[in-house]
């Protein structure tokens, strides 16, 4: 078993800092109320379901009528006090916009990293010195005052409540966060290298910390360990053999260790695929209406692939069946490299025609894979040069309308029959509404 000098760990300034409930915050905010005591929950009410979904709940809502982030409508229980809004995907976008510049007013851009839409995580080592020059100070005090700091400007300025998790690396950082600020009056909680024992490993569930879901739960339950403590003292060797990596860092993971040094670590890899995919508001049993749907998500995955600068070399389409019916497929093809939306589209229907059996249709989805970034093109023998330069000049024009006047500006006549999902869908984000930018719209 490894012995930990933690004298000898990267000893850093780490502040997670997580917006509460953030889009119950952000629609608390801009209409001059109270997050932490409004009784308020962001509703989805998108049309692939027919009834609406929680999507975030304010503290307030969560403590009193006992609800989470996925109650149904119908098991909303009915509240005088309570608020009921949709979603502003568009809105929480740009207040999230805000938040990570608030905080990059403290730190330098590579010790700033988005995390989620609501958390991200500062390295303020080089800069704490700066903001509390103060020597009668301890580390951890300084540290205690920056993140109250931010808090406290974060809720002038932008109307926002954040927890923030203090740590000597980012995992001690992000376990304060869930386990300790979360949870705490102040909404700040500091985890040091020499509170491990009473912290870390006093973690009560498993799946409370980082890393650690059900599955994994399970295989280690499988090996006898049941806690963070066994986890943390169990055979690293063993761990090795039976996880791989994985378990291996599970292991350093669970003794408090992380080496990661924020302006040190590597750029996030490029994407390798872009899909799309949708639940469809009802059951579709004409092939006709299936292949609308293909035709349309074809096109706009596509798009998503010009604005990268990219081309896929293998499409890939995903069919899945209504509830209680037979189960759908899911194949991919591999093609020369291209963005042509006319080819994707054709693609994309030779794997649904290929493949299709009659089955009730209730999801879709399409990706492109195995991308090149290149602007570089390569000639079909099967058309002509001229043929290829002037689709791909179309679908420029398109792309460039539409970026400017919105997806709706030009659309095909197709799009506006039975069945068709392009013109419904244009207005999400993430598959829920956009909404306005700000106001108060949906009130």
């Amino acid at each position: 078993m490894l012995n930990f000098d933690y004298e000898k760990e990267p000893l850093r300034d780490i502040l997670f800092v997580d917006v509460k409930s953030f889009y119950a915050t952000v629609e608390c905010a801009v209409r001059g109320l109270d997050p932490l005591t409004t009784m308020l929950v962001v509703m989805s009410t998108a049309d692939n379901t027919g009834k609406g979904l929680i999507l975030a709940s304010s503290p307030a809502a969560k403590e009193r009528l006992g609800i989470s982030n996925v109650t149904r409508a119908n098991n909303l229980p009915n509240h005088p006090d309570l608020w009921q809004v949709p979603p502003r995907m568009n809105l929480y976008i740009q207040e999230n916009v805000k938040f990570n510049q608030l905080l990059k007013e403290y730190v330098a851009e590579e010790d700033h990293l988005v995390y989620s839409i609501d958390e991200s995580l500062i390295d303020v080592t080089d800069s704490m010195q700066l903001f509390f020059p103060d020597t009668g100070l301890s580390r951890q005090e300084k540290r205690w005052r920056f993140a109250k700091r931010i808090q406290k400007e974060a809720e002038e300025k932008l109307g926002l409540v954040l927890s923030v998790g203090i740590g000597d690396n980012p995992l001690l950082a992000k376990l304060a966060l869930d386990n300790g600020a979360k949870h705490n009056p102040k909404f700040r909680a500091q985890w040091q290298y020499q509170d491990i024992p009473e912290t870390v490993w006093k973690i009560p569930r498993m799946q409370d910390f980082w890393g650690i879901g059900s599955r994994m739960e399970k295989n280690f339950y499988r090996m006898g360990i049941d806690t963070i403590w066994q986890l943390a003292h169990a055979e690293p060797e063993l761990l090795y053999q039976k996880f791989g990596v994985m378990g291996q860092q599970h292991y350093y993971h669970a003794n408090g260790i992380d080496r990661t040094i924020l302006s040190e670590a590597s750029p996030v890899a490029k994407e390798k695929s872009y899909g799309n995919s949708q639940v469809l508001p009802r059951n579709y049993t004409d092939a006709s209406e299936i292949e609308l749907v293909v035709r349309e998500m074809a096109e706009q995955v596509a798009a998503r692939i010009r604005r990268h600068g990219c081309l896929t070399q293998c499409v890939s389409l995903f069919i899945g069946g209504a509830m209680g019916e037979k189960s759908g497929f899911s194949h991919q093809m591999k093609i020369p490299a291209t963005d042509n939306t006319k080819k994707l589209m054709n693609y994309c229907l030779q794997l649904f025609r290929k493949y299709y059996t009659g089955q009730v249709v209730r999801h879709v989805g399409i990706s492109y894979s195995r991308l090149i970034f290149t602007q570089s093109r390569q000639l079909d023998l099967f058309s002509s040069p001229e043929e290829s330069a002037k689709e791909e000049h179309l679908d420029q024009i398109i792309d460039r309308i539409r970026e400017k006047y919105g997806f709706t500006a030009i659309v095909h006549a197709t799009s506006k029959v039975n069945g068709a999902r392009s013109i419904k869908r244009a207005g999400l984000v993430g598959g829920h509404a956009g909404g306005g930018p700000g106001g108060l719209d949906g009130l």
